[in-house]
């Protein structure tokens, strides 16, 4: 995500749309980042659910299925977090529908790292 201050403005302030050419743009951006992160929840969660019904029915889950059970979960956190997008972001930067404030900001990096390094390591032991 493009931060840049605006040339002739104050070294805080945000350039408005942050990285697009306009607002249009930005809400088109936002409205695609909900949607596809919403449908991923939704799939990663049946994969959960079902590695999970398997276990509860008193059937062994072979290594593939608990890789998978582990890969959807970290893609469950870093599909909320996509979900929440801007909305965690500081309200000061002026981009869209931003409500947040630096703590949120910087839970919401802590939560981004973590759960892309989960689903890297993850499908790193899938792919062996």
């Amino acid at each position: 995500m493009c931060w840049h201050s605006q040339p002739d403005s104050k070294p805080s302030a945000f350039a408005p749309y942050s990285c697009f050419a306009n607002a249009r743009q930005e809400i088109v951006a936002e409205v695609f980042r909900k949607t596809f992160s919403f449908l991923s929840i939704i799939g990663s969660s049946y994969i959960v659910a079902d590695v999970i019904r398997t276990r509860r029915n008193d059937k062994a889950t072979d290594p593939y299925q608990r890789i998978m059970l582990c890969l959807s979960t970290f893609d469950i956190l870093f599909s909320s977090v996509c979900f929440l997008g801007t909305w965690l972001t500081p309200k000061e930067t002026g981009w869209l529908w931003s409500v947040g404030n630096t703590n949120s900001c910087s839970t919401q990096g802590f939560f981004t790292v973590l759960g892309l390094m989960g689903e890297f390591l993850y499908q790193m032991a899938l792919s062996l």
